[in-house]
């Protein structure tokens, strides 16, 4: 693994690649990666997109965020690029409506998980082609709020009155424990259908087997005729850990998950957690 020190140089004891690598892609997060913990993007992250788009590599924005609620910080980029919404399971054009990919759970499995989680007393909120859908919980209300900075989900106050065709993602909240607990247990009883991963320690999040970020990636990098060799990945969290993996560099935050940090080629050199994204770029690129 490549290891940036404090000086912003890269050492690791097995140098494979001696010719520059070129870029085209770079695929950065958003919570923990470009957002700092007030959800805003700072000066030297806003910066660091920035140098990256001077140097002719395309930015693409994957989250686990609805599409709608990426766009905003698509838009103060000003940057022309599909999203990666959903941890991977939708990849679309905000400009032209075209989607490039969808890998959506179906109706029975939805339905499934929501029950399962009222009888595991815990909260639920579904993404889906309509919008964010959320039990009603005042607590769980205000951390989505919270946590987003985004408009409030529609509340729904029973499972029937959720009505939908199909669903990108599905997310449990709760008890850290029980979290623990259900996701060991839901790996195993939905192994080869869903895609289950700890993104908070009281968030547990469900996407189609096979629906992440790499998968997401591979879809984009496709049809855009852009090799994996190509792509740059910069992420903090255990939903991060497809593409970190995937990519020709993945980059992971100083302050990221264990699995994040174990997943990528480079760490950032420590400091302020809002400029982490900033200490990687310019480990990459060079000082400004």
């Amino acid at each position: 693994m490549f290891q940036i020190q404090a000086s912003g140089k890269i050492s690791t004891k097995k140098m494979r690649h001696k010719q520059k690598q070129t870029y085209k892609l770079a695929a950065i997060d958003l919570d923990g990666t470009l957002l700092n913990p007030e959800r805003r993007i700072s000066d030297e992250n806003k910066a660091a997109v920035a140098r990256l788009r001077a140097a002719d590599i395309e930015v693409v924005l994957a989250s686990g965020r609805k599409h709608e609620d990426i766009y905003r910080f698509h838009q103060e980029l000003e940057l022309t690029s599909p999203i990666l919404s959903c941890h991977g399971a939708l990849v679309k054009d905000p400009f032209n409506g075209e989607i490039i990919s969808n890998r959506y759970i179906p109706l029975s499995i939805v339905m499934h998980l929501l029950q399962e989680a009222i009888a595991s007393d815990l909260s639920w909120v579904v993404y889906d082609e309509r919008g964010v859908h959320l039990c009603r919980s005042e607590y769980w209300l205000s951390e989505y709020v919270r946590r987003t900075c985004f408009d409030s989900p529609n509340i729904c106050d029973s499972i029937e009155e959720y009505v939908f065709t199909h669903a990108e993602k599905v997310n449990w909240m709760g008890d850290e424990e029980v979290i623990r607990q259900q996701f060991r247990r839901m790996v195993d009883l939905y192994e080869g259908k869903l895609t289950a991963v700890i993104t908070d320690p009281d968030h547990l999040e469900f996407t189609l087997h096979g629906a992440d970020k790499a998968s997401g990636l591979m879809d984009l990098t496709k049809k855009m005729g852009i090799a994996r060799e190509e792509v740059l990945a910069f992420g903090d969290s255990n939903n991060d850990v497809t593409m970190l993996s995937w990519a020709g560099l993945g980059v992971a935050m100083s302050h990221g998950t264990s699995q994040a940090r174990l997943a990528a080629k480079m760490i950032s050199s420590p400091g302020d957690e809002g400029a982490s994204l900033a200490r990687a770029v310019d480990s990459i690129l060079g000082p400004a």
